[in-house]
């Protein structure tokens, strides 16, 4: 589903459908880790308010006749009024003016820049030109606190029966929010930001004696499917809700959007039935990508190709790079084991579930392959509780990998995270709030890096290694005006730290915590 903004997502992605009797529960999750936590929302909203969609992809039903596959359309579209506090909020570090106005592609090298006529920062005797810059610095403007979002995607559902009661599909969804900004392309041209691209696409095939698969890019069952105690189903998520459309990435250091999703790479999937109120799932994918080809068009060595075991600069790719996907996971596996049922009149859903993988070597100039990452390994635990309208849950993770997802290099701390919510709903009213802290490596312990000869070497970083804590909460309502349309109301705040690494370079000193607050207003509709 969601967001590469240099990041995989770390958090868990929300479940797909209501956990537990009585509450609507789930949590936002993508390979491209924050717009996929977002369209997750949207799509548990969506699941929530379209029946025929729900009995057709999770719970089939044994067919009279044989049925044609049908095809209809659904989606979401929101519109959001956002207000943000964030720590360092400006614009630093701008390209040259030269090449800049003339659309290439920008070159921080050229930063500060005057124009002509005006004095040069550098050297006031020299005049100034569009092509004269100085160097030095860069210059920093603010940012504005205020602005408007909208999101949509389109959903394509193709359900059909077989003579003997399978139910078999696909889902293909559309999203417009490829990338978070725009991207120069040659100097004439560039990609906008509402540029469509395909969020999740798979083919499914049920039964209800032995349960559904599904084949393409979507969550698994540790990744979404079958998760319990993330309660998002309020305003627009809280802590994993559209918050992160207002955050601003300054620069390129830590992010102060929430843990991603595990996401959606190209997989098989098994998900049970369920049995005496258990069901159980699992997946397996060879590598972090989705979508079509391998990414290999040649046999050269890069972390591009999917199909690589080992190449140059792997060590910088535990966490999933920007863009196509770039990520050291290989041979991911999920499971997961969950119960539902009730108890004096209390819905209760439990979820245990692991996920692994192992991770492509860094590959030296003299052709020597290294392993230099630990396998990913998390385990993860979920319980939640519905009654009388309130929903409550809480989830833990523990294991071997880094933020948002990533493998860790040998030696590192492991991750600890834990996420707590509450809802409650009466009549078109719900209002709830979630809160989440983790602990995760920082800076790295290691860095690997190659000498004169070409030898891949290690520098032990242990005395410089600090941990990282990423702590948030949400607080949020949301009035139901028609079947599928609401009006929504949040406010939340999340907070990076990590001791020694400057998070806000735009000022002197090191400032080792950034926090940004977002309150956002506005509707959303599902259809």
């Amino acid at each position: 589903m969601s967001v590469n903004r240099h990041w995989s997502g770390l958090g868990m992605a929300p479940a797909k459908a209501a956990q537990a009797a009585g509450g609507r529960v789930g949590q936002t999750g993508n390979s491209r880790p924050a717009r996929r936590l977002r369209r997750f929302r949207m799509r548990k909203i969506l699941l929530g308010t379209t029946a025929v969609v729900g009995a057709a992809l999770l719970a089939p039903a044994v067919a009279e006749a044989q049925e044609a596959p049908t095809v209809r359309i659904g989606g979401f579209f929101r519109a959001y009024y956002g207000n943000t506090q964030q720590s360092g909020r400006n614009s630093t570090v701008p390209s040259g003016l030269a090449t800049n106005t003339s659309g290439a592609t920008a070159n921080l090298a050229q930063s500060p820049f005057s124009i002509a006529g005006t004095t040069n920062p550098t050297n006031p005797s020299v005049p100034t030109t569009e092509s004269n810059v100085g160097t030095g610095t860069g210059q920093v403007a603010r940012l504005s606190k205020n602005d408007f979002s909208t999101d949509a995607e389109v959903h394509v559902f193709v359900n059909g029966k077989t003579a003997n009661g399978l139910s078999y599909g696909a889902v293909v969804e559309i999203a417009f929010n490829q990338q978070e900004g725009r991207n120069i392309v040659q100097q004439r041209a560039s990609t906008g930001k509402t540029t469509a691209s395909i969020d999740e696409m798979y083919a499914f095939i049920a039964s209800p004696m032995w349960g559904q698969i599904r084949f393409g890019d979507e969550d698994g069952p540790v990744g979404g499917l079958m998760n319990s105690g993330v309660i998002t189903n309020f305003g627009t998520g809280g802590i994993y809700g559209d918050r992160e459309s207002f955050v601003t990435r300054q620069a390129n250091v830590r992010t102060t959007t929430s843990p991603g999703s595990l996401g959606d790479n190209t997989k098989i999937i098994y998900l049970s039935p369920q049995f005496f109120g258990f069901d159980f799932g699992a997946s397996f994918a060879f590598n972090y990508n989705e979508g079509e080809d391998t990414g290999c068009p040649s046999n050269q060595s890069s972390g591009w190709c999917d199909t690589s075991y080992a190449f140059t600069g792997a060590a910088n790719f535990g966490i999933a790079a920007a863009g196509p996907n770039q990520s050291v996971r290989r041979n991911e596996y999920q499971g997961a084991v969950r119960w539902r049922g009730s108890l004096a009149g209390v819905g209760l859903s439990v979820t245990g579930g692991y996920v692994g993988s192992g991770a492509a070597k860094e590959l030296s100039p003299l052709n020597v392959q290294r392993s230099v990452f630990q396998p990913l390994g998390v385990w993860q635990v979920g319980a939640q509780a519905s009654a009388y309208g309130f929903t409550v849950g809480a989830q833990y993770e523990h294991g071997a990998s880094n933020f948002f997802w990533g493998n860790l290099q040998k030696g590192d701390r492991p991750m600890d995270q834990f996420f707590a919510g509450a809802s409650y709903t009466v009549g078109p009213f719900t209002v709830g709030g979630n809160y989440l802290i983790q602990t995760v490596e920082g800076a790295s312990r290691t860095t690997f890096g190659y000498n004169a000869a070409g030898a891949l070497t290690a520098t032990n970083n242990a005395a410089g290694a600090a941990m990282m804590r990423r702590l948030g909460y949400g607080i949020g309502a949301n009035y139901r005006l028609a079947p599928g349309l609401d009006i929504v109301a949040e406010y939340s705040s999340y907070t990076v730290a990590e001791r020694g690494r400057d998070l806000d370079p735009s000022n002197p000193g090191v400032q080792d915590r950034n926090t940004a607050k977002v309150f956002i207003l506005g509707t959303r509709l599902a259809f």
